[in-house]
């Protein structure tokens, strides 16, 4: 079996041995832009993983033209002739990289205030933005005493590593985890949920929002993370993005345990006013595992009394 690595883990190496060799001068420009058109004219044609700064800062670099040409050669009198013809043609050439600049500055200026703009409006500025998924808890199906929780806890008891709970509310979890002999911690994304330092919640990140405190933590640090109340109401963007940051976080065979609510549950009469105005929709146990064998995981689901939640348990590769 292949071994699984992070795509932006490798590029965020090969960008800081660029940055390096830089800085250092053992890349001079002219080399590193020869080197961007080959990667350019010879990579794949794909959208994945596109970025439009790193597009934009590719265009800030490529957009001055040098008029001053080089003049080196491998014949002995090359660079003397080709000297003389920069020298004669140099008012002319200059005359016209000048012109060429001017553009390409001006075109670049352009740019950077469409990206600008399109910033604004990802953020919500002169539009109705659609509002991010809160954390959704039934109050018969959260707590300490729910059907969940033993299998939940013995589903991470050979865990590759610390055990993280999101959302923790006041760490009702995590205390039956650290008594359980495990090492583990939890996060919340409503305010204050997550301060209680005997709980070892992660109160010296940012936790408004899951997603932040995964980004936040190392590749393959974690050895299980527990999800409950945290995906039921996600777009389909949100959830990938959980996804790929907490499959990024997790250590090989770090294992997912992730509860949800079915949609009899999620629209029953029952349900929390969070769930009318989440912006998703639980999915089926069978799409989780469908979802997570796609990203190379080994899951299976466990349904719950009734039917009205699930559990869903999945290792990674």
């Amino acid at each position: 079996m292949e071994a699984s690595f992070d795509v932006s883990q490798v590029m965020a190496e090969v960008d800081d041995d660029v940055r390096r060799r830089r800085a250092s001068g053992e890349l001079p420009s002219a080399r590193e832009r020869e080197l961007d058109d080959l990667f350019v004219a010879h990579s794949p044609a794909s959208n994945q993983g596109a970025n439009l700064r790193q597009a934009l800062e590719r265009v800030d670099r490529a957009m001055y033209v040098d008029p001053v040409v080089p003049v080196d050669s491998n014949h002995r009198a090359g660079g003397a002739i080709k000297k003389g013809m920069r020298s004669a043609s140099l008012w002319y050439v200059g005359w016209l990289t000048h012109q060429i600049n001017l553009f390409a500055s001006a075109t670049s200026r352009s740019l950077h205030l469409i990206e600008q703009r399109l910033l604004d409006l990802e953020g919500g500025e002169g539009v109705e933005r659609a509002p991010r998924a809160e954390v959704v808890e039934f109050p018969q199906l959260h707590g300490s005493e729910a059907w969940w929780v033993a299998p939940a806890i013995e589903a991470v008891g050979s865990a590759p590593g610390r055990i993280l709970h999101a959302a923790c509310g006041d760490g009702w979890l995590v205390r039956r985890l650290v008594a359980a002999g495990r090492d583990a911690y939890g996060v919340d994304p409503r305010p204050g949920r997550a301060a209680a330092p005997d709980v070892g919640a992660a109160s010296d990140l940012r936790t408004d929002e899951v997603a932040v405190h995964l980004r936040a933590v190392a590749p393959g640090a974690l050895g299980a993370v527990i999800l409950s109340g945290v995906v039921d109401g996600m777009t389909g963007g949100e959830r990938e993005e959980l996804l790929r940051l907490t499959t990024a976080a997790l250590a090989p065979g770090g294992v997912l345990v992730l509860h949800s609510v079915t949609a009899a549950t999620w629209h029953g009469a029952a349900a929390p006013l969070q769930a009318d105005l989440s912006p998703g929709r639980p999915l089926r146990g069978g799409s989780w595992c469908a979802l997570l064998g796609g990203r190379g995981y080994h899951a299976s689901v466990q349904p719950g009394p009734g039917e009205a939640d699930y559990l869903v348990t999945a290792i990674r590769a």
